[in-house]
């Protein structure tokens, strides 16, 4: 009975000591849920599929698509594959260019085109990119 209750208590104790793949995964970074809502509010307005708007046609700026997983990766004809540099955060354009202070031109979201991205939101997308900027299931717009 005391060996049972042993073996007992030494698997309850393994299992809380020894930490599962979902418990790793905790701390992870999801994009969709934490990185596309940052994307949305503040750079979709410029960075989006080429649409008509107001009988307009609206094209990415700099050729910059932040829409789906592909064109971000891709970037825009400044600075084509940096845009995030998966596992560099401090090399990538995506991250550079929301640091940047309000007078530099290349600072996004320009003046007058959203609201700058927060400190915490800016870690959040550093975080993600260190990471190695995984989109897991979300392809995106085509």
């Amino acid at each position: 009975m005391k060996k049972t209750i042993a073996l007992s208590l030494a698997a309850v104790l393994a299992a809380a000591i020894i930490p599962t793949s979902s418990a790793q995964d905790a701390g992870k970074v999801d994009f969709e849920k934490q990185i596309l809502p940052i994307l949305k509010e503040s750079c979709f307005k410029c960075h989006e599929k080429e649409h008509e708007e107001n009988g307009k046609v609206k094209k990415p700026k700099g050729k910059l698509r932040l829409d789906s997983a592909a064109t971000i990766m891709k970037g825009g004809s400044e600075y084509p594959d940096e845009n995030v540099v998966a596992g560099k955060p401090d090399a990538s354009w995506l991250v550079k260019t929301m640091t940047l202070p309000d007078s530099d031109d290349l600072a996004m979201p320009p003046e007058g085109k959203g609201d700058r991205v927060s400190a915490a939101n800016i870690d959040l997308i550093k975080k993600w990119i260190s990471e190695g900027a995984s989109f897991d299931a979300w392809k995106g717009v085509e």
